[in-house]
């Protein structure tokens, strides 16, 4: 007897003969890209989406064969992604934030600048026993510095009061001004 197929959700599921089986599924694309082990992200962060994406297949597989072939999959895009041996890599451990919850910890956002540079960060304040965290943003994109549509538009000013801006601000005002009287006489005659 034929089975009933279905794919949704990362999950693929077969009725044959009575029995459900799933094992996890990944949508046949031409680019199979997860999280390209170069791109601008710490290695927590890589390593913790590689486990996800072992987590998902175990639990969406209904046999031990059909979480062989789950597994396999997983292993063909992290290599496509350039992970050379993936079951290894999630394998590493990762930094451990630490349990005193009765310390006042204060968040420090840096741009990311590389693995080694957040790593001797990390380690500079597990050494130094500070109550930071550290958290690494993305830096700004060169694309979007270059290909920003209109970046002369908003002048900004990184202090609070400045007489430079000030200044500006109120020349722009003034024009404004001036353009608005000069339109009303021009509708009064």
């Amino acid at each position: 007897s034929s089975g009933i197929n279905a794919e949704y959700g990362g999950s693929a599921v077969r009725v044959h003969n009575g029995v459900v089986e799933s094992k996890f599924y990944r949508k046949k694309t031409r680019k199979d890209i997860a999280l390209y082990h170069r791109l601008h992200h710490p290695l927590v962060t890589k390593i913790q989406t590689a486990r996800n994406f072992y987590s998902t297949a175990e639990q969406s597989s209904s046999s031990a064969e059909l979480l062989e072939q789950s597994f396999e999959i997983v292993d063909r895009l992290l290599v496509a992604n350039g992970y050379e041996n993936p079951r290894e890599f999630v394998k590493r451990r990762t930094p451990r934030k630490p349990t005193n919850k009765t310390e006042t910890r204060v968040c420090l956002k840096l741009p990311y600048v590389s693995e080694t540079v957040s790593c001797e960060i990390r380690k500079f304040i597990v050494r130094k026993s500070l109550p930071i965290d550290l958290v690494c943003t993305p830096g700004i994109k060169l694309r979007s510095v270059l290909c920003s549509s209109r970046p002369e538009d908003k002048p900004s000013c990184s202090r609070d009061v400045c007489k430079i801006c000030r200044g500006l601000q109120a020349e722009e005002m003034e024009k404004k001004k001036v353009g608005e009287e000069e339109k009303k006489k021009k509708k009064k005659k």
